[in-house]
């Protein structure tokens, strides 16, 4: 354990070097350590996929997932889009009349006087 001054008058604080990750870092090496011994007899490479994320649809990108429906010699079914405008964008819009009421209208503040 070390210690260092704090700014309130050179108080000392005790300071714990190990950390918490350094003691994670040191397990994690003593088990691949013991890992590394049983490996003649337990390999474990054949477990290890190459990229487990190669064929997920959700890593691919646009451009690859548009190639794969086109392999199969058709021609995906187009997505057809509208732009909507915003409510009094378009000038043949007839818009809703605005109700009376109490958020419909400003109040000044009444200060009682």
């Amino acid at each position: 354990m070390s210690t260092f001054d704090t700014d309130k008058g050179g108080e000392h604080m005790p300071v714990e070097t190990p950390s918490f990750f350094a003691q994670v870092i040191q397990d994690h090496l003593e088990l691949k350590r013991r890992n590394a011994e049983l490996e003649p007899a337990m390999p474990i490479n054949r477990y290890h996929a190459d990229d487990p994320f190669d064929n997920h649809p959700l890593f691919k990108t646009e451009e690859q997932a548009r190639l794969e429906e086109t392999m199969d010699g058709q021609d995906p079914a187009p997505v057809a889009t509208k732009t909507l405008k915003w409510p009094g964008e378009d000038p043949d819009e007839q818009l809703p009349e605005l109700e009376q009421n109490l958020w419909s209208q400003s109040r000044d503040f009444d200060w009682g006087d």
